[in-house]
Order: structure tokens, then C-alpha cells, then sequence
């Protein structure tokens, strides 16, 4: 997915969010944002926003002096969900299909994303999960997909933000359990309130998985940027899942098959997915609609 010029306000809003978060001095407020506006003009929109996500947030923390501007939002949204997750997990095994509940509560907890929303509400998103039509349904696919890979079968689960990742160990629990092989791949570096090693392994995710980084500080998964862990992970997998909407972002034109499990929260982002899908775009205006798009672009 490429840039759009209806990203760049994005950008900018989000500048001013995190220089709020660093200082409360209206002109650190206004250095920043200037900063950012001289940066847009030059942006390749051939990239994907979360490419052109790096050069955006490194000039935020050349001006701020501030490289982990969400550290203690992220600390907190992990303490939040470790407190929901006893009873979410309860109602995930008393289901008839426990794999499907945990990805329902899995993208529920994408809504926990501070380069979309400037405040979040957990407990109604997963209110709304439990009875939501994904608008992009093909959890079917991934039940049935999972349900065929054998004992061993390599998985890689490619994770995005903190407190959400609580609320995946719901789902790899439920791979955990079919016997295969999971890796967790999370951000290389501080982004937004994007997972990084120290925080996956806060949140207990090595008890079902090997941890790996992406290699990037980046709000995505761009592969030409990725370290070559990442891909071996990658390329080798018999499968791939994706949370989140920036993995999506710069993932869903990529050589290979992969789950897409995430809320869209931006137009752009929801056009791309209305012109891969050929659903009616105004049932995806990118207001949190719940999705699992499998993307097929080369057969297993």
C-alpha cells in the first residue's frame, strides 16, 4: 500500500500528539509540528506510511530529545490487559470454537493504537467484538488452515502493539496447543506504542513462542528494511499471521500468503483493502471495522 496525500495530515497530527506527550511548552509544541511540515513535502509516496513513518518519528526525537515518547503509555496498556486478560481467556475456552474467540479478542485489542486514535477504549471494543460482523471475513480460511498444518508446523506471528499483544497470547495459547512451532516477531526499536522485545517479553510471550525483532523501528513490517532474521522467519514459515494495521499497510502487495488480522481505522488504509477485496467501499469507511483478510498471493 502506498502513501496517499490524505496520510500526510496524519502525520502531522500526530507530531503535535507526541510533542503534547514530551513537553507542555506551546513553542516545543510548534518546533515540532514545523519540523514535521518542512519534512512532509519531501516524503516518497511510493513508500508505505509506515516507511515514511521512520524519517517522521526520527525527526520527532531529533527535536523533542525524546526516542520513547510512549514508554510509560506502553507499560500502562500492558498492566491494563495482563488485569482483562484472566477473564477474556475464560470466555475463550468456553467457547465452542476457542481459536475464532481468541481473534476476535486479538483485533479487538488493535484498537489499542495511539498512531490512530489519541485515546482508546479496550473494554468497548471488546465489548462489541464478541457480536461485530468482520467485514472482511475469512476466519473460516484460518480455522481451516490451521486445523491442516501438522505437529511442528512452522508459524510466524507478527505482532504490533503493547497491550494488544496481551490479547494475543489468546491466540498463539490456541496454536500452542495444536503442538506448532511459533515465532513472535516484534518492532526493532521504540515507535509509536509499537511492541518491542522488552515488552513482549514483559507481557509473558516467550512462554508460547520464540521472540524475534523485525529489525526496524517501524510501525510495519517493510521487508527491504527488515533484518535477516525476520525474513528467514518469514520465507520459511507455513504460516503467516499479521496484527495490525500497519503490517497490513506494508505487507498486502507482498510476494506470499498471509492472515490479515486487524480493525481498519483510516480511510486510505480502507480503500486499499475495499480495491483488494472488491467489497463496496462504504461498508469499509476505516472506522474500526473488525477484518481477517487472507491474501493470497502465492499459494501454499
Amino acid at each position: 500500500m502506498k502513501t496517499h496525500p490524505d496520510c500526510l495530515p496524519c502525520y502531522r497530527r500526530q507530531a503535535l500528539q507526541v510533542a503534547k506527550i514530551c513537553s507542555d511548552r506551546a513553542a516545543d509544541h510548534q518546533a515540532v509540528v514545523a519540523a514535521i511540515d518542512r519534512l512532509l513535502p519531501d516524503l516518497d509516496l511510493q513508500q508505505t506510511p509506515p516507511a515514511n513513518a521512520i524519517r517522521i518519528y526520527d525527526r520527532i526525537a531529533a527535536v523533542t530529545g525524546c526516542r520513547d515518547p510512549y514508554r510509560h503509555i506502553k507499560q500502562q496498556n500492558n498492566t491494563e490487559a495482563r488485569r482483562l486478560l484472566p477473564l477474556i481467556r475464560e470466555e475463550v475456552r468456553r467457547s465452542p470454537l476457542p481459536l475464532a474467540a481468541a481473534v476476535r479478542f486479538a483485533i479487538a485489542g488493535n484498537s489499542i493504537d495511539y498512531g490512530a486514535f489519541a485515546a482508546v477504549d479496550g473494554e468497548a471494543a471488546f465489548s462489541r467484538c464478541r457480536s461485530a460482523a468482520l467485514v472482511v471475513d475469512h476466519l473460516d480460511l484460518l480455522l481451516d488452515r490451521v486445523g491442516r498444518l501438522q505437529n511442528g508446523s512452522r508459524v510466524l506471528y507478527l505482532a504490533d502493539n503493547c497491550g494488544e499483544i496481551v490479547y494475543d497470547r489468546l491466540v498463539l495459547e490456541c496454536l500452542q496447543e495444536q503442538g506448532l512451532d511459533l515465532t513472535v516477531a516484534v518492532r526493532g526499536g521504540p515507535i509509536i506504542n509499537d511492541a518491542s522485545l522488552e515488552d513482549a517479553l514483559e507481557c509473558g510471550l516467550d512462554r508460547y513462542a520464540r521472540l524475534i525483532s523485525n529489525g526496524v523501528a517501524c510501525p510495519g513490517t517493510p521487508l527491504a528494511h527488515c533484518s535477516d532474521e525476520l525474513l528467514d522467519h518469514f520465507h520459511r514459515a507455513d504460516l503467516v499471521i499479521s496484527k495490525g494495521q500497519g503490517n497490513f499497510e506494508t505487507l498486502s502487495e507482498v510476494d506470499r500468503d498471509i492472515f490479515f488480522l486487524l480493525m481498519v481505522k483510516c480511510r486510505v488504509a480502507a480503500r486499499h483493502l475495499a480495491d483488494l477485496t472488491g467489497i463496496d467501499q462504504r461498508r469499509l469507511p476505516g472506522e474500526g471495522e473488525m477484518v481477517v483478510y487472507y491474501s493470497p498471493q502465492h499459494e501454499p
